[in-house]
């Protein structure tokens, strides 16, 4: 009788560590970078009202980043099944207020659809990406997720050796992006001039409300219920779910390195309106 105690916590120690392992290769450097994405997206707003005045932002910025963080709710909450009732892309309210919502409900029995709540809740991070590979690809017909050389694994966690070699993957593929963009034989100024204004516009808009994290938080709990039962039932049958990661990790990375270039982007957009308050404020008390 022990020894069968002894193998079922055995087994279910397996399932914890592969629901773990799963988990962390799709979604573990994603909420990184979902949370780093939202702190540079709110600081970026922040420093761009102060700089541009609420009006000039929101009418001459905010109204592409707003229609498209509300587009992004709205696609992954069809891509879900929840049915919408009401979509409001860009509405400034009296206050100069920036005010868009996708109004949706769900069917509280579907886990399909509670599951959703957590990608419609990031779909305006998520959308940072999409938005910068079809830009990229539109104007200087080019696939920025060919780029990505890196793999993601749970070794990174212990392994200070590999998280070193993904660090210069990440950055030589930088440097070629970079390359390809401002001196590539594609390059054009006015290409430029549109890739940094709708990068600003949706950077600056992919701010995420207490109810989107809310939603996200609630979906993610279920994907964690989803894979765990998974496991549970299918272990014994063998490792055929990192198998098949292991097939479509170049995919996964490809869209990390995505958001990873729209997190620099946002991070330089807030470097520079760092310097251009400190110096506009300067300027007016001068």
């Amino acid at each position: 009788m022990e020894i069968y105690f002894n193998r079922f916590l055995s087994y279910l120690l397996d399932v914890l560590l592969s629901t773990f392992n799963q988990l962390f290769i799709l979604f573990g450097p994603l909420l990184v970078l979902v949370v780093l994405l939202n702190l540079t997206a709110i600081f970026t707003a922040r420093l761009s009202v102060r700089f541009w005045g609420r009006n000039l932002f929101l009418y001459g910025f905010g109204w592409l980043g707003c229609s498209v963080h509300e587009l992004s709710h709205a696609f992954f909450a069809l891509i879900f099944g929840h049915k919408i009732s009401e979509i409001a892309l860009f509405e400034p309210n009296s206050n100069g207020e920036s005010l868009g919502h996708v109004s949706h409900s769900y069917n509280k029995n579907s886990i399909y659809q509670k599951t959703g709540n957590f990608f419609i809740g990031i779909s305006p991070l998520l959308f940072g990406g999409i938005v910068l590979f079809f830009c990229v690809l539109l104007l200087f017909r080019f696939d920025v997720t060919s780029l990505s050389t890196f793999r993601i694994s749970t070794y990174v966690l212990t392994d200070f050796t590999l998280l070193k070699q993904i660090g210069l993957n990440i950055g030589n593929s930088l440097i070629t992006f970079s390359n390809i963009v401002f001196i590539g034989s594609a390059s054009v100024w006015w290409k430029l001039a549109l890739l940094i204004y709708i990068l600003y516009s949706t950077g600056s808009s992919m701010t995420l409300s207490k109810s989107d994290v809310g939603s996200a938080i609630s979906g993610f709990l279920w994907l964690i219920i989803i894979f765990l039962l998974f496991n549970l039932l299918t272990l014994w049958i063998g490792s055929f779910v990192i198998d098949f990661l292991g097939r479509i990790i170049g995919y996964i990375s490809g869209f990390y390195f995505l958001l990873i270039l729209t997190l620099i982007a946002n991070l330089l957009f807030l470097t520079i309106l760092a310097i251009l308050n400190i110096i506009k404020n300067l300027f007016v008390k001068g």
